[in-house]
């Protein structure tokens, strides 16, 4: 009885805050969609219409229309695949070392209270604040290959015998890379973990010690089920992030020795701004941005899961 009177008034009032309702409050929205659709909708449509047609601004001539012809010639391209490469082995890479070693320090500096782990977080979370533009020329200058940190540091080590040329050789620019992205990510994924361990109930890290679990049992048992939520969803985060990033990898390489650091981004800016190719790179655009809408979807999904 009580039930049916408690729902009979959460209907009457939702009837009356609908009635009360101004009529054309929805349409207030109507600037931003506009703005959207301008800024959004536009670009992506005339990115379709050009990946179907062949339009090189060298070549004096209009678009002509050519179906899937630079789509054809895109499967065949080895470039396109091994930038393909290129951006999974970046993004997924680094987003994986990254995580980790955000995940490590977390659970290292979860006992620290006080001025002790504000000092410890300020000093992790620098690199975050650090422009990645910065950073790539910051580790650009250390990779040198004479009088680079880097170098200097391995030789007085012992661990080489000559200075290495890490952005100049096609198996190690990459890495390289990545290390540079490592430690620029890596405070998103300490403060985000940081937050979700505070935030795991103190009554079962109570039952846990009373039960006199090893350290190892709490992290992988306890602890990490509670993380696997945010883990998962920063993850995601951050790997599109990676698959859009150019500032690093153009600032330190700029796709280079050869392709060996070319990632999709990197690849679609060469043909476009540099070739002027633009139908063959509208088209390697919208394969990348039904990747990225891959991802997105996966995220939004994940998100909503976990609200």
């Amino acid at each position: 009885m009580t039930t049916a009177v408690g729902e009979r008034s959460t209907k009457t009032t939702l009837a009356r805050k609908n009635a009360e309702r101004v009529p054309w409050i929805d349409w207030m929205v109507l600037p931003t969609v506009v703005v959207l659709a301008v800024v959004i909708g536009y670009p992506v449509v005339y990115t379709l219409v050009l990946s179907a047609t062949k339009y090189n601004m060298l070549d004096m001539l209009p678009p002509r229309y050519i179906g899937g012809g630079n789509y054809a010639h895109l499967l065949g391209d080895p470039i396109f695949w091994t930038s393909l490469r290129n951006t999974a082995v970046y993004t997924f890479g680094s987003v994986i070392v990254s995580s980790l070693l955000g995940l490590a320090l977390a659970l290292l500096t979860e006992s620290l209270t006080g001025w002790r782990f504000r000092s410890v977080r300020a000093l992790l979370l620098t690199p975050w604040a650090v422009p990645f533009v910065v950073v790539a020329f910051l580790f650009r200058y250390m990779y040198l290959q004479n009088g680079g940190v880097i170098n200097a540091v391995l030789l007085d080590l012992g661990l080489i015998d000559k200075p290495v040329l890490w952005l100049n050789n096609s198996f190690l620019a990459l890495p390289a890379i990545m290390v540079a992205n490592i430690w620029a990510m890596m405070p998103f994924f300490f403060l985000l973990l940081s937050a979700a361990l505070a935030a795991i109930p103190t009554e079962v890290i109570e039952s846990a010690r009373i039960d006199k679990a090893g350290t190892w049992s709490m992290v992988f048992d306890i602890k990490l089920p509670f993380l696997k939520s945010e883990l998962f969803v920063s993850s995601l985060l951050m790997i599109i992030s990676n698959f859009n990033d150019f500032a690093k990898i153009w600032a330190m390489t700029q796709g280079g020795p050869g392709y060996s650091t070319t990632t999709l981004v990197v690849y679609v800016y060469r043909l476009a701004f540099e070739n002027f190719n633009f139908g063959y790179a509208s088209a390697i655009g919208v394969v990348w941005l039904v990747l990225l809408l891959v991802f997105a979807l996966v995220y939004l999904r994940a998100a909503r899961v976990k609200v």
